[in-house]
């Protein structure tokens, strides 16, 4: 165990070593090392390899420039087959250096109970920061959250946002009207091949190859192995999804599609969501009654895989531009909803008492459904802002609806 451990912490005898394990520097990063202000723990949740390991290292790395002792500073990966016990880990830890500080533990899920632990050593205030980093929701569910009430704050981190992918390919200036061709191609780039790390600079055959694995991975390993879940049954239900990002579906609906029955269908479907390969996407009503009644709309965590996994007749963009929108809505931590009259609005932002309703359309040929959809939802709510999303677009009309570009507000 002791050679497993040194091994993952190779800023011990040489700091410059994590250097070339940094990356491209995660807009989150800021977020976290405000949070180094306060003691509590810090949860890093997300799904599988979209870069959280990284984003660890890049805390380190911040920590080493802050002059914090390298041998203070403790990571252990629990993907690793000879890291198993916890609390025996920490010991062995200790016992190579007493004054560690500073401690991070990737892929903490696939330890039993891993947050009864880690209590004890954060009551007893044995280490100054504890860091956790997980692929599954649950690390926040109402057990976890019991136990560890009032002393964590979570971080859910995705894919690269636009920003980043452009800060990956080197556009420093997007906004720059020099560099407008350039940011269209990569936005196109992006809506087609998603946003994971490992994809970025791959070519199309590469990146499909990565996003497959990385969706049998998240399959078989976060949810056939962890929920005791039936292989057929989770390859129907996701290839469904994928396929139909953006559609009204409920579990009715998919029960008759893919002939299933009902409670199946409810039982698995939150299980794509707890491993964040979807967000689902409620009804907007004031009513909770009226939002648990109606049907839901799904998204990918990233287009690119969406596009790897699904069938699809074209490249359709405007999905696309849909799912991306609402990957950043989230990406921002806002209330998101949909709603439909006799037309449809994509997005209703909730904040509050203040709404937001948003449309989104890759072109700037704006089909009057566009606007119809907003209007309606105004004439029904009132005080409300008004957006529709463009290709490149941008102005505000007499209904006093915002026409922005995608890429625009992507990097607002």
């Amino acid at each position: 165990m002791k050679e497993s451990i040194q091994r993952w912490n190779i800023w011990w005898e040489n700091p410059q070593k994590i250097k070339k394990y940094i990356g491209t520097e995660r807009t989150t990063l800021l977020q976290m090392q405000r949070e180094l202000k306060i003691p509590h723990i810090k949860d890093i949740i997300g799904v599988r390899r979209c870069g959280k390991t990284i984003l660890m290292y890049q805390i380190i790395s911040k920590l080493i420039e802050d002059n914090i002792n390298v041998k203070n500073i403790l990571y252990l990966n629990f993907d690793d087959p000879e890291l198993t016990d916890l609390e025996e880990t920490i010991k062995t830890s200790l016992h190579i250096n007493p004054d560690i500080s500073h401690v991070f533990f990737d892929e903490i899920q696939n330890v039993k109970e891993w947050e009864k632990t880690i209590r004890v050593y954060y009551d007893r205030k044995k280490f100054k920061q504890i860091f956790v980093s997980g692929s599954s929701a649950s690390l926040i569910s109402r057990d976890i959250g019991k136990t560890l009430t009032g002393r964590h704050v979570t971080t859910i981190l995705s894919p690269f946002s636009f920003k980043e992918y452009l800060i990956q390919q080197r556009i420093e200036k997007p906004a720059d009207i020099s560099n407008r061709e350039k940011v269209m191609h990569y936005l196109e780039n992006y809506l087609k091949n998603g946003g994971f790390p490992e994809t970025i600079g791959a070519d199309q055959l590469m990146s499909k190859s990565i996003l497959l694995d990385l969706y049998n991975d998240i399959l078989s390993r976060d949810i056939v192995s962890r929920f005791d879940a039936d292989l057929d049954i989770v390859k129907k239900i996701g290839y469904y999804l994928m396929t139909n990002i953006g559609v009204l579906f409920s579990y009715n609906s998919v029960a008759r599609a893919l002939n299933l029955h009902y409670d199946t269908v409810k039982k698995y479907v939150p299980y794509f969501e707890e491993v964040f390969l979807f967000y689902v996407v409620p009804f907007f009503s004031w009513k909770i009654k009226t939002t648990i009644k109606k049907d839901m709309k799904c998204y990918s965590i990233d287009t690119g895989l969406r596009n790897a996994v699904s069938f699809k007749f074209s490249d359709d963009l405007g999905k696309l531009s849909e799912n991306i929108v609402l990957i950043e809505l989230k990406r921002r931590n806002k209330e998101v909803y949909f709603w439909r009259g006799k037309r449809e609005v994509d997005f209703i932002v909730r904040e509050e008492s203040n709404l937001t309703a948003i449309n989104v359309t890759f072109t700037d040929e704006i089909a009057p459904r566009e606007r119809e959809g907003l209007l309606e939802f105004k004439e029904k709510y009132k005080n409300v802002h008004l957006v529709i999303i463009t290709k490149e677009l941008e102005q505000t009309d007499a209904d006093g609806i915002k026409y922005i570009p995608l890429w625009r507000w992507l990097l607002s």
